[in-house]
Order: C-alpha cells, then structure tokens, then sequence
C-alpha cells in the first residue's frame, strides 16, 4: 500500500486529478466528510496529545470568521492527524494506493494568518512519513477565474484578491521545503485538463 496525500491550493486540479486516478481503479480514495470524521477527530485528539492539540486551537481562533467557523478550522486540521494516525496504524489495509484528499500536507492552507514555516515545522515529523503529490497552476488570474465560479468558505471573510495572493504565498513556501521533508514528492502543473 502506498500512502498518498493530495493537495494543493484551492481550485489547482485536485478533484480533478483524485477522480481520473480512482476511475483508473489505481487507486482507493479515502475522503473525510461523512461520520467516520468524528473518529478521525477522536484519534487526531489522541495522536496529538495536550501540548500539540492546544498549537492548532490557538492557529485556529487566529483566523478569520465566527467562531463555528474557526472551530471547524479546528476540528478539520485534528481530523487530518487522526487520519494520518489511522492509516499508519493500518499498514496493510490495501494492496491498492491510498490517495487522501488534503491530509496533513495541505495543513498550511488552513492557517492564512499564522506564519507558514511554523506550521509546516509543527507537520515535519510526519511528513517524512508521506508521500504527497502536489498540484500546481503558476496562472493566478486563472485560480481567481476559478473561486470565483466555484466559490469558496473563505471568502466570506477574506476579499478574492488578498486570498489568491496569501494561497500563492503559502505555496511558494511549501515548494521550497516539501521536497526535502516529504518521504516523496511529485508536482503536476495543472491536471484540470486531463
């Protein structure tokens, strides 16, 4: 079984990019918005302890919004570690790949207003254990095209222009350090036209 997260920042390809490799049957796609994301949350607790759970509430009520909101930032990023937790936990659950749509890799673009070193500093000791493959889309006008059909909860509280810029900057920095703290790591540019 290999362990492959996605990510990338908002609007690069990555349903996209899951879809084509699920249909390919090359893959089992473990995505998190059902029930089984309260046991995520409940390991994530366990696999974090105090000290480390405590971090992502101060990152999370640093964030813009009303607190429903900054709490479910909470609750998202803690269920990232319980899954990561899990799959670790059971090695050999598959023969197939198993591809995790914005797992502990995509952490730092939940946390726009804190310092993006610290948070992938706060991830490194289990992205040497993570295989991420990285979507990319250099053309910024095209993303802002993008949110703007498609949408996005943070734009509620964040206007499109300084979100296209912040995402931007948070990938640069995970461009910079991913390839020397991942186990693996592979980068597409722009799979929307698979």
């Amino acid at each position: 079984m290999h362990y492959i997260e996605i990510t990338g920042q908002p609007c690069a390809g990555k349903s996209t990019y899951l879809n084509k490799r699920v249909s390919d049957k090359q893959a089992f796609f473990l995505k998190h918005r059902n029930i089984k994301k309260f046991f995520y949350i409940i390991f994530g607790l366990f696999f974090l302890g105090f000290s480390r759970s405590k971090v992502l509430f101060f990152w999370s009520m640093n964030e813009n919004g009303p607190i429903y909101f900054r709490m479910n930032i909470f609750f998202n990023a803690v269920s990232k570690f319980g899954i990561f937790f899990y799959l670790q936990s059971s090695s050999n659950l598959s023969q197939q790949d198993i591809l995790v749509d914005e797992g502990l890799a995509h952490l730092p673009f939940l946390f726009l207003n804190s310092d993006t070193v610290k948070v992938i500093d706060f991830i490194s000791p289990e992205l040497q254990k993570t295989n991420v493959h990285y979507l990319t889309v250099s053309d910024l006008t095209l993303i802002e095209q993008r949110l703007i059909i498609r949408g996005h909860k943070r734009l509620k509280f964040v206007l499109l222009s300084s979100f296209v810029a912040r995402m931007h900057e948070i990938e640069i920095n995970l461009l910079r350090y991913y390839p020397n703290l991942c186990n693996q790591f592979k980068t597409f540019e722009d799979v929307t036209s698979f």
